[in-house]
């Protein structure tokens, strides 16, 4: 194969993972839709549509002139879903964040039907001093950054649900604040983009969560690292913050999500 002709077929794919891209996200679309979205012409966009019709990747509506997803997008998809559970697809962002900090990173999964998250996988850093974490037990999501990351970005009434059952802290003790003053905290996580806590769940542990979105936009879960309080400043926990943000949204977009917190502060200098 010609360099020229390498490249045009690279081209090619690349304009179909596009379509198929914009499809996944809209869910339903049209050829001006489409050629709008990724910026091709009008005929191109028809032109793959229709051949992707023909594998049933795509659905076409005539009666609409649109397109959906198709019956063989949706086994495809369903394949990779079961061969690949949340746990195995965030090993990377986890080893990312602690090849980049040297510090424990953990991804805590909510469980609504319960009311509970758990502390589901974990990498650690290779410093002597780190914490022990009560792997896969229901821990409260009103404690902990890891928690309050989650409770952050749930609905209004099930976050009304959740603090009616009023447990104190798991490690300190403290009993929970009053209503308006945790919900000016989570509205500060959510303007800030992460949660920070201090010796909540683990005495002696700075916790950074941010958020973890699925592909419905509902928050499933948290991502972030669990720091002794003596190893943190607050120019490191700014970093930390970001970092740990960065890797989250990158964990919702592979888990299908368009959504992602953002940080809105600025880095405090050392």
């Amino acid at each position: 194969m010609s360099e020229r002709t390498s490249g045009e077929a690279l081209g090619t794919v690349q304009r179909v993972i596009e379509v198929l891209r914009h499809l996944a996200e809209s869910g339903e679309t049209t050829v001006t839709a489409t050629s709008t979205a990724v910026g091709l012409a009008p005929s191109t966009c028809h032109r793959m549509l229709d051949l992707l019709a023909k594998d049933g990747i795509v659905e076409r509506d005539a009666a609409k002139r649109s397109y959906r997803v198709g019956p063989e997008f949706y086994r495809l998809a369903a394949l990779v879903q079961s061969r690949h559970d949340v746990r195995s697809i965030a090993r990377p962002f986890l080893k990312q964040v602690v090849d980049a900090c040297d510090e424990t990173c953990v991804l805590s999964l909510y469980l609504p039907t319960e009311g509970h998250m758990t502390f589901a996988e974990k990498i650690d850093s290779s410093h002597m001093l780190r914490y022990q974490l009560p792997m896969n037990s229901p821990l409260s999501v009103l404690w902990g950054a890891s928690g309050r990351a989650i409770l952050a970005y749930l609905p209004a009434s099930e976050f009304a649900s959740l603090y009616a059952r009023g447990q104190r802290a798991p490690a300190s003790g403290e009993a929970l604040p009053r209503r308006d003053i945790l919900e000016a905290e989570l509205n500060a996580i959510r303007l800030r983009g992460y949660a920070v806590s201090r010796g909540q769940k683990i005495a002696g542990a700075v916790g950074i969560n941010a958020p973890v979105f699925g592909a419905d936009g509902r928050v499933v879960g948290s991502f972030g690292v669990t720091v002794p309080e003596q190893r943190i400043t607050p120019a490191q926990e700014n970093r930390l913050g970001r970092l740990v943000c960065e890797h989250a949204a990158a964990l919702s977009r592979a888990l299908g999500s368009t959504k992602h917190s953002v940080p809105q502060i600025e880095l405090v200098q050392e």
